[in-house]
């Protein structure tokens, strides 16, 4: 067993996601270029997904006339409260399919 932090592990993944991403490869073939295991690839990978997939703690409103959602990677989303009741499941429902 690895006494490596996980720490450690997701920050050497979390830098090859962002190489791979840019260097428009397939993952397999980035994972030859770069002597790592397509299963290993495709296990932190979505490990890592799964992290960012949580929801963020909402903010209060900033004034009483809207709400303020902060999503992940700095994504901030602003709905007016008088038309919370209609957009609130509308955008709900589109942030759970893009899971």
């Amino acid at each position: 067993m690895s006494t490596e932090p996980t720490s450690s592990k997701e920050q050497f993944w979390q830098a090859h996601f962002i190489a791979w991403e840019a260097s428009g490869l397939s993952q397999i073939e980035y994972c030859k270029q770069h002597d790592l295991k397509p299963s290993n690839f495709a296990y932190w990978r979505t490990r890592a997904n799964k992290k960012r997939r949580k929801f963020m703690p909402l903010s209060p409103p900033v004034t009483s006339d809207r709400l303020v959602l902060g999503l992940p990677h700095g994504i901030r989303l602003e709905l007016p409260a008088h038309a919370l009741a209609e957009l609130l499941p509308t955008v709900l429902r589109a942030l759970r399919e893009s899971a």
